[in-house]
């Protein structure tokens, strides 16, 4: 029986597969080796997916290096191993390189790779689709020039978070193919099933519940982009230039631009069709494993039918949903026991369940998800700070308003972070901290902006973004919270404030 949630991720991972580029310099040559390559039927298999395939058969060195471009924008590579080009006489020679090779096969294709690979974050699948034998010896001499700490290597595929790179072999319509190493006849690809390759091992690296929402909302955006086009028509730009002029701040004009883009795209996959009404329950006979576990203290039996019914329950408290899916009850006190740790039902593999309750909790609080920053921050209403003498972290609760168009020094307003509280923040990797919200313990603090500037924005030193008091003071910079976060919590210090004390009958205060 056919996995379900597999058969999704791939038809998902195929619908956002656009584009795939080789890079052969046998494609447009008559050719009788192992190592021929025939961009016409190539080219017409991918047509036939509805897939836009894009062949390039490098003459020179100046060929390859002009590559990267085309190649980053690619969504699968896939590269010849021997590239067979010969090198100009003003070329300065790779370091790296095995100096008593004569015939140093690999050579360009490594360059490729380790260029692709330096991309920081990147998703990327890469093919080495070759007519040489020994695939292991060209796997090992990619594992070799990767970063082993990064990336580990399996049969004939090495692979880290986010990249996977496969040797592969061109199939040479022969028996006696591999004859001599049938552990590699596997491995044999023909034209015909390069596509279904390539989407089995995309979803390979892609076939989650939120990365298939991700995929599936990117190739909704791709689908749209025509409809984006006309929402943000060029008949716009006299309004918005004129609005423009008028701000005394016109960096502000970009800021809204990114707002309104991104509720475009937030009210385009809203109005979409992205059907994931199947997704958990799939995920769940994919991931889970029926079996007893332990949670805070509680047994309990896992297993796929449990969860499944927890799902579909219409009941609002989780410990009436369990009730009703395992036909046991459950105490007011088991439910507070379960409800920090219903990670736990979900696990499977060698996951780290922690990490992904941290890593979802940073995705729902912190604006900066994407890192390293490119800009230098502002501090602005939910900047975290640490000031760096006493390694003390803050958020600033100063009003985005007052924290633009500023001409002279001026003060911005602190809450301390500390050990308990309310509304928890993640702060740096797995620390915990908690608002002081108490009307006392806020914290001020002079800032002045740079020479012409109106913002206060922090400056780069060994790494690290600073911002500078009035008085010298180093403050690090953290992170960012998303908007809604940063005021929910602005709100209740205001709370706090606004408190009235009266001195008035005991008896009367405290009657029931």
């Amino acid at each position: 029986m056919a996995d379900r949630f597999i058969e999704q991720s791939k038809e998902i991972a195929n619908n956002f597969i656009q584009n795939i580029v080789f890079i052969d310099d046998k494609a447009y040559k008559s050719d009788i080796t192992n190592n021929a390559f025939s961009a016409l039927d190539v080219s017409n298999v991918f047509a036939q997916t509805g897939k836009i395939c894009a062949i390039y058969a490098p003459k020179s060195i100046s060929d390859i290096n002009s590559y990267n471009t085309i190649l980053n924008k690619a969504d699968v590579v896939i590269l010849d191993w021997y590239l067979d080009i010969k090198k100009e006489e003003n070329q300065v020679e790779d370091p790296e390189a095995d100096a008593d090779n004569d015939d140093p096969r690999g050579e360009f294709t490594l360059k490729l790779i380790s260029d692709l690979l330096s991309q920081t974050g990147m998703l990327k699948l890469l093919i080495v689709y070759t007519g040489e034998t020994d695939l292991f010896e060209i796997t090992d001499s990619i594992y070799q020039k990767v970063n082993q700490h990064s990336f580990h290597k399996g049969d004939c595929v090495i692979r880290s978070s986010n990249s996977k790179i496969l040797v592969r072999a061109k199939s040479q319509n022969s028996e006696t193919q591999f004859a001599h190493n049938p552990e590699l006849k596997d491995k044999i690809v023909s034209y015909e099933n390069l596509p279904t390759l390539i989407v089995e091992e995309f979803a390979d690296m892609t076939n989650g519940l939120l990365s298939n929402f991700a995929l599936s909302s990117i190739s909704a955006i791709r689908n749209n982009t025509s409809r984006m086009l006309s929402v943000f028509s060029p008949k716009l730009d006299p309004a918005y230039l004129g609005h423009k002029v008028l701000l005394e701040n016109t960096f502000e004009s970009k800021q809204l631009l990114i707002k309104l883009f991104g509720e475009a795209i937030s009210e385009l996959l809203e109005t979409t069709d992205i059907d994931t009404k199947d997704w958990v329950d799939n995920w769940i006979e994919n991931r889970i494993t029926d079996e007893t576990i332990n949670i805070n203290g509680m047994s309990i039996s896992k297993s796929k039918d449990l969860l499944k019914k927890m799902f579909n329950s219409e009941q609002p408290r989780l410990k009436d949903k369990y009730s009703e899916a395992s036909g046991k009850e459950m105490s007011n006190k088991d439910e507070g026991k379960l409800q920090s740790y219903t990670v736990e039902l979900f696990a499977y593999g060698d996951i780290d369940v922690n990490k992904s309750n941290v890593d979802f909790a940073v995705l729902t609080h912190h604006k900066n998800i994407f890192q390293p920053a490119i800009e230098a921050p502002t501090l602005t209403l939910g900047t975290v700070v640490k000031a760096v003498k006493d390694e003390k972290y803050y958020i600033c609760i100063q009003q985005r308003c007052d924290s633009v168009r500023i001409k002279a020094e001026r003060r911005f307003l602190f809450l301390p972070l500390e050990d308990k509280g309310e509304h928890p923040l993640i702060v740096n990797n797995e620390l915990k901290l908690f608002p002081n919200k108490s009307s006392f313990a806020i914290k001020t603090v002079k800032f002045k902006p740079k020479e012409s500037a109106t913002i206060i924005q922090a400056s780069k030193a060994d790494g690290k973004y600073i911002f500078s008091s009035s008085y010298g003071e180093a403050y690090e910079w953290v992170v960012d919270l998303k908007e809604m976060h940063a005021q929910r919590i602005l709100n209740s210090y205001s709370a706090q404030l606004s408190r009235v004390g009266l001195n008035e009958s005991e008896w009367l205060r405290i009657s029931k």
